[in-house]
């Protein structure tokens, strides 16, 4: 399993125009963020936990439930503000996309969109 901020890495230094929407989005901390390999066996556990009608764990210890603000302490991302507006992209113009404003091949895209 990788990350997104891997792949980021990945591909190398986004373009300056993909590079002004994730700043003022308040999103770039994210960016940072890279892991190459999970526990499985702690995510299944969490999953196994969590119940749907409350949104919370049900752990040992107690209940937990992950608020706004400890997404912001973890993450360090902003939760305040508009949300972002999305159109949602068929796969070829994903993959121009891609190979336009990341600079990628076209295999690579494809591979990526897999």
């Amino acid at each position: 399993m990788v990350s997104h901020g891997r792949k980021l890495n990945k591909f190398g230094i986004p373009c300056s125009q993909v590079y002004v929407f994730v700043e003022n989005s308040g999103l770039f901390p994210l960016c940072k963020i890279g892991y190459e390999v999970v526990d499985k066996d702690l995510i299944t556990t969490f999953v196994e936990r969590w119940h749907r009608d409350t949104n919370s764990f049900h752990l040992p210890v107690g209940e937990m439930t992950i608020t706004l603000d400890d997404v912001s302490s973890i993450l360090h991302i902003l939760i305040e503000g508009q949300f972002p507006t999305y159109v949602t992209l068929e796969h070829n113009d994903a993959k121009e996309m891609l190979m336009e404003l990341l600079g990628v091949s076209k295999t690579q895209a494809n591979e990526e969109l897999k």
